[in-house]
C-alpha cells in the first residue's frame, strides 16, 4: 500500500472514531478503492490491519447509502425506566462517556450490563480493567478502563477478542476500528464488537487483547515494538446469551419500483438492532444499497431514529446493525427512502483509458481523468449528479478486477498519489468520486469494469412494522 494511501486511510479511520464528524468524500472513496484483503490472521501488521478495516467500510457501503444532507431525527422523550441505583453508580463514568451513544447509555440505564470484578492486567505502567459486559447472540458490549502511569500519551493500536488457540472471535477478523489515544491517568471507554460466527461457535471463555503503542500523527506508520500488550479473560454464559434479546419474526417483503427486499426477522438486543435484508435474485435490477435505512422507535409524532452504524458478514450473510434504545418497548418501524440500483444489463463500464474516453456508462454524468505519479497511474471517476439530486458518499464503486479487449483479466493496482480535491463551501457541489489504480502497465484497450455500486437512486419511501 502506498504511503499516500495509508495517509488517507489513517485520516479516515481517525475521523470515524470522533463523534459528530462528517465523513470526507475523498477519504471514504480512497479507502473503498484500496480493495479487500484476504482473511486476516491474529497479530497481523499495521498495514494488513488497515486492509481489514477497509473491508468493513466496503461492506457498509454495499448495503446502505447516506445522503449528504438529510432530516435530523426527532429526539425520543426520556423514559421512566432505569437500572438499579447501584449499577448506575458503578457505571457512572461509562454512562457519562456514552451520553451521546444511545445504545450504550440505555443499556446501562436498563440494567443490561453485567458487572464483573477482578478482571485486570498490568504491564509497563499500563493497567487494563474490565468493569462490565453485556453479551447477546450477535455481539458483546465491554466497559473497560485504561490506567496510564507512564507519563506519556499512548495509543490503542489494536483491540480484539480471541478464543481458543488465539483465534479471533469478533468481526472483522478479530479487529476493532476504534483506534484511539490514551492520555495519562485513567481513561474510561467502551467497545461494541460483533461475533465473527454464530452462537454455537463461541467458546466458554474469550480473551480481550489490547495492544498499546506510542501516540503519533496520522501521517506516521508505526513499526516500533508495542508499549504494552494487555490480555484479560472474559467468561461467557452461553445459556444466558441464547436467551438474550428479542427475535421479531417478520416474514414480509418490501417493494421499491418492483424490486423486492425480503425481511425475515429483526433481532433487538443490548448491542443493537440487527437486520438481514435479502434481495430477490429474480429482481430485474441489481440493488446496490438502501437509501437512508432506519428504525423509528416510538409514535409517529414523538420518535427516535436509529441509523445503521456498521455492517458485518457472518456465516456468509450480510447484516446491518443499527443503534438501539434498550429502555423502550414502544412500537418499532423500519423505513427506507428508496434504493440505489441499475438494470442488470447496465453493470458494465467500458473505458479507453489511453484516450481518456468513456465508451459505455449508465448515464451521461460520469467523467474520467488520469493522474500519473512516479510509480503508476490512478484513474479518477467523477459522477456529477444531475442538478437538484442528492449525492451519496458511498455510491460509486467498481469491482477490483477488470477485463481488457483481449479478454484478459487484471486486478486494480495500488493507489498512488491522489491529487488534492478542492471542495467548495457548498457541500451540494461535492461530486461522487472513485479511484482505480492502473499501475504502469499497458493494457489492450478498451477496458471493461464491473459496477458494484452507482449513484442511481430510485426514490420511494417504504416502511414495515416490526413491533406494535
Amino acid at each position: 500500500m502506498a504511503g499516500s494511501e495509508e495517509r488517507l486511510l489513517k485520516e479516515y479511520f481517525d475521523g470515524i472514531s470522533r463523534e459528530l464528524e462528517d465523513i470526507p468524500q475523498v477519504k471514504m472513496n480512497a479507502a473503498i478503492r484500496s480493495g479487500i484483503s484476504g482473511p486476516a490472521r491474529n497479530r497481523t501488521s499495521a498495514r494488513k490491519r488497515f486492509s481489514v478495516s477497509v473491508a468493513v467500510v466496503l461492506a457498509a457501503a454495499a448495503l446502505f447509502a447516506v445522503p449528504w444532507i438529510g432530516k435530523q431525527p426527532e429526539p425520543l422523550e426520556p423514559q421512566n425506566l432505569s437500572a438499579p441505583s447501584q449499577m448506575i453508580e458503578a457505571f457512572t463514568p461509562y454512562f457519562e462517556k456514552s451520553i451521546n451513544d444511545t445504545t450504550v447509555s440505555t443499556a446501562i440505564e436498563a440494567g443490561l450490563i453485567e458487572r464483573v470484578s477482578g478482571v485486570t492486567a498490568e504491564q509497563n505502567g499500563f493497567v487494563l480493567k474490565v468493569d462490565g459486559i453485556a453479551a447477546d447472540r450477535k455481539g458483546i458490549m465491554i466497559l473497560y478502563s485504561l490506567q496510564n502511569n507512564t507519563g506519556q500519551k499512548a495509543r490503542v493500536d489494536n483491540l480484539q477478542l480471541e478464543g481458543r488457540g488465539y483465534s479471533p472471535v469478533n468481526y472483522p477478523y478479530g479487529f476493532s476500528l476504534n483506534i484511539r489515544d490514551v492520555p495519562t491517568g485513567t481513561t474510561y471507554d467502551y467497545e461494541i464488537l460483533q461475533w465473527a460466527g454464530g452462537l454455537g461457535s463461541l467458546p466458554d471463555q474469550i480473551t480481550l487483547e489490547l495492544v498499546l503503542g506510542k501516540s503519533r500523527t496520522v501521517t506516521e506508520v508505526s513499526g516500533e515494538k508495542p508499549l504494552a500488550a494487555l490480555s484479560v479473560p472474559i467468561t461467557l454464559d452461553k445459556g444466558k446469551i441464547a436467551k438474550s434479546g428479542e427475535v421479531h419474526t417478520v416474514n414480509k417483503t418490501l417493494t421499491v419500483d418492483g424490486q423486492e427486499i425480503r425481511i425475515n426477522e429483526v433481532y433487538t438486543a443490548a448491542t443493537g438492532i440487527y437486520l438481514e435484508p435479502v434481495y430477490n435474485e429474480h429482481n430485474g435490477k441489481q440493488i446496490f444499497s438502501m437509501i437512508n435505512p432506519r428504525f423509528l422507535l416510538g409514535s409517529s409524532r414523538i420518535y427516535s431514529s436509529m441509523s445503521p452504524v456498521r455492517t458485518v458478514v457472518v456465516e456468509g450473510k450480510e447484516i446491518l446493525i443499527f443503534g438501539n434504545d434498550s429502555r423502550s418497548s414502544q412500537p418499532l418501524q423500519f423505513q427506507l427512502d428508496g434504493i440505489l440500483a441499475l438494470d442488470k444489463d447496465a453493470l458494465k463500464l467500458v473505458i479507453d483509458t489511453e484516450k481518456q474516453q468513456i465508451i459505455k456508462a449508465p448515464d451521461n454524468y460520469l467523467t474520467m481523468s488520469l493522474y500519473s505519479a512516479e510509480r503508476g497511474t490512478t484513474m479518477i471517476l467523477n459522477h456529477n449528479t444531475a442538478p437538484g439530486k442528492k449525492k451519496y458518499y458511498n455510491a460509486l464503486i467498481l469491482d477490483s478486477e477488470f477485463t481488457d479487449s483481449k479478454g484478459q483479466i487484471h486486478s486494480s493496482a495500488e493507489l498512488y498519489d491522489i491529487p488534492p480535491y478542492q471542495a467548495s463551501a457548498d457541500q451540494k457541489s461535492i461530486p461522487v468520486l472513485d479511484y482505480v489504480g492502473l499501475g504502469s502497465n499497458k493494457y489492450a484497450q478498451p477496458l471493461t469494469f464491473t459496477i458494484t455500486s452507482y449513484p442511481a437512486p430510485i426514490n420511494q419511501k417504504v416502511s414495515l412494522e416490526i413491533r406494535d
